[in-house]
């Protein structure tokens, strides 16, 4: 209840600022192109239509973007109704808060994998060289295997 509340005290404060918006540049629109203000121009444009005279190009160019400023209104109100508010406050704060990390990044460490190596004696390095080679020595195995079999057959064709 409270949360849809909020929502709508900030679509309305939302809005108001984008009709504020809207209004100030055409307001300054105004002021650029016709050097005065949107109510003279408008009393202007009363009396210019009242008196019979015909509109130009540029002057109804002008009145269709009026216009259609009111759709545009209303289309920001409809995007705005729609907007994620929080979003508008996280997203800078976590890219100010994030800058620095994203440069540097940690290695993976797996615990498990780590060892704690203990100080060895000569002989349990002698020991492990060993083990190494008659393993090297078991797998070379095979092809003495094989040698003796040739053998073993060469001797009973004998």
């Amino acid at each position: 209840m409270i949360k849809k509340f909020f929502h709508y005290v900030c679509v309305i404060i939302a809005s108001g600022l984008w009709v504020a918006l809207l209004a100030g540049l055409v307001s300054y629109a105004i002021m650029l192109i016709y050097h005065t203000t949107p109510l003279i121009f408008y009393q202007k444009l009363a009396l210019f239509w009242d008196q019979g005279n015909i509109i130009h190009g540029r002057d109804l160019i002008f009145i269709t973007t009026i216009i259609l400023l009111v759709p545009l209104c209303f289309y920001g109100v409809y995007r705005l109704y729609h907007f994620k508010y929080m979003k508008l406050l996280t997203v800078p704060l976590n890219k100010i808060f994030n800058s620095g990390f994203n440069n540097y990044v940690a290695p993976d460490v797996n615990i498990k994998n780590l060892k704690i190596e203990e100080k060895k004696t000569l002989d349990q390095f002698i020991k492990e060289r060993l083990d190494v080679e008659k393993k090297k020595t078991q797998t070379a195995g095979a092809t003495d295997f094989r040698k003796e079999i040739i053998e073993k057959i060469q001797k009973s064709e004998k």
